[in-house]
């Protein structure tokens, strides 16, 4: 038989309540010394809790699902790897589920993480069309279980929401450009009913309106995310003019980087580009990328502690809107004369 909290309490003299508060990490007023006494104990006797008795006891599994439907607009490993680590911090583990992005398979993949019993959920509904939207709203109101989206779907909002604020993200990578002396700018994103697509756009138009430009005047090419999207997308802005684009996510940039290297279109003397998302690989293209980022690690501490926050108790949240940041490298400069 393994070792077990009464061992512990043998060891260290202890209360079993006070051990297992301190083990199963609940919220307490137990000092810190004591804390460490017990987490020695339980490294020297080698002690493995048992979740499957804890979760019957708790009625908790301690375990925060991600549903992310493929092609969604996060960088999946960067998007997995926050927020794993988020959940470890929290004393969470992780599981995954990476649904088809309709909405009857998003809603089911949902429904599946529930019926396993998770504490929460976290749902990227970026790349989901508006068709889900009632759906969702009517499963989120009648579960218990907290669920935090990481992006809105279409015009709405959810509450318990933590989303990446793409219009200013969009009006960051714009504005950018145009400080550098681009007249004639462009955009490739992803779907354009996707809530991050519009979004972008949106900040595109208010940068462009702050500079006294017409905000309906920019050429936008609208797709998947995906690199083929940039690779095809190309040729069609440089031959309107524009001599900056801006990429829906790093891996259109990367089509694009692809398609200019073909065309003889040196960047960035005769092109800037601004990707979005400052993946990990988009200091390493051959041309280190411009980019904004949406600061993953940010956005996953920020709804794993909201799920926190719900499951004791806390009354829902409005929409939270992270700011992101523009990392500027080397595919931007002023449009060569």
């Amino acid at each position: 038989m393994g070792v077990t909290i009464k061992d512990i309490a043998k060891k260290t003299g202890l209360s079993i309540t006070t051990i297992s508060l301190v083990l199963n990490k609940r919220e307490s007023r137990i000092p810190e010394r004591t804390r460490q006494i017990i987490e020695t104990a339980a490294r020297e006797l080698n002690y493995t809790p048992n979740h499957a008795a804890i979760s019957l006891s708790t009625k908790k599994t301690d375990v925060i699902a991600l549903v992310v439907p493929k092609g969604g607009f996060y960088n999946l490993a960067g998007l997995i790897s926050s927020v794993e680590g988020a959940c470890r911090n929290a004393g969470y583990s992780l599981s995954i589920s990476l649904p088809e992005r309709d909405g009857d398979s998003c809603l089911e993949a949902i429904q599946e993480m529930l019926r396993r019993g998770a504490d929460g959920i976290i749902f990227d509904s970026s790349n989901v069309d508006e068709t889900v939207y009632q759906a969702y709203m009517d499963l989120a109101l009648k579960t218990e279980t907290p669920i935090s989206a990481l992006a809105g779907v279409g015009a709405h909002l959810f509450s318990n929401s933590i989303i990446p604020d793409h219009r200013q993200g969009g009006c960051l990578a714009a504005s950018h450009l145009l400080e550098l002396g681009h007249t004639r700018i462009g955009l490739i994103a992803g779907p354009r009913e996707s809530y991050t697509a519009s979004d972008l756009s949106l900040g595109v138009e208010e940068a462009l309106e702050k500079f006294n430009r017409d905000p309906g005047d920019f050429p936008a090419i609208f797709g998947v995310n995906a690199a083929a999207s940039g690779y095809d997308g190309l040729t069609a802005l440089v031959e309107q003019g524009c001599t900056g684009v801006i990429a829906g996510s790093d891996v259109i940039a990367l089509g694009i980087l692809r398609r200019a290297y073909e065309r003889g279109t040196a960047i960035p003397q005769q092109l800037s580009l601004i990707g979005y998302g400052n993946n990990p690989p988009s200091f390493e293209f051959p041309i280190p990328l411009t980019t904004v980022s949406i600061h993953y690690d940010r956005i996953s501490r920020k709804a794993v502690n909201l799920i926190k926050k719900l499951r004791r108790g806390s009354p829902a949240f409005t929409p939270e809107l992270v700011p992101p940041s523009l990392i500027i490298r080397g595919s931007t400069a002023a449009p060569h004369v």
